[in-house]
């Protein structure tokens, strides 16, 4: 469960980071699916309140 977290959170603040690169460079479009980040953010949502 552990090892799972981890993945997810650095999968998360990944997607975070290249968003945030993206937008620095003037993209209007993000670079990640925003189901698949979406789905990344409840998953880290129900982990946090547990």
């Amino acid at each position: 469960m552990n090892i799972a977290m981890r993945k997810l959170a650095l999968l998360e603040k990944n997607l975070i980071q290249r968003e945030e690169t993206a937008r620095l460079e003037g993209y209007m479009t993000s670079p990640a699916d925003s189901a698949f980040r979406e789905q990344i953010t409840k998953l880290m949502d129900r982990v946090r309140e547990l």
